[in-house]
């Protein structure tokens, strides 16, 4: 019984700490998607350092150093999906992204 309401409680823990990170993960999103030439990053909280690409396999296929208002170019990319994962400045992961590249 002890057990169990320790893994209760880390498990109520852990669900509370990903509802708080959510909130701020909302205002974070990748587009236009589905893309062709560019991608931008929407960053309402100023969090974002980095963006990294990574095809299906798992090879990181772009990184860029962020800058609020740019657009990163992908046309050179192969058509299909894609990870964005965006980071912060000390290149922890905020979220992960699906992106259609056409």
């Amino acid at each position: 019984m002890k057990h169990f309401l320790l893994v209760f409680a880390m498990v109520l823990a852990g669900g509370m700490a990903l509802q708080a990170q959510n909130k701020s993960l909302a205002d974070l999103s990748v587009f236009p998607n589905p893309t062709t030439d560019y991608i931008s990053v929407k960053d309402n909280n100023d969090a974002v350092g980095f963006i990294a690409i990574f095809n299906l396999v798992g090879k990181k296929v772009r990184e860029f150093e962020f800058s609020k208002g740019e657009q990163y170019y992908v046309a050179d990319l192969t058509k299909g999906m894609y990870l964005v994962q965006i980071l912060d400045r000390s290149k922890h992961s905020l979220t992960t992204q699906k992106l259609d590249k056409r």
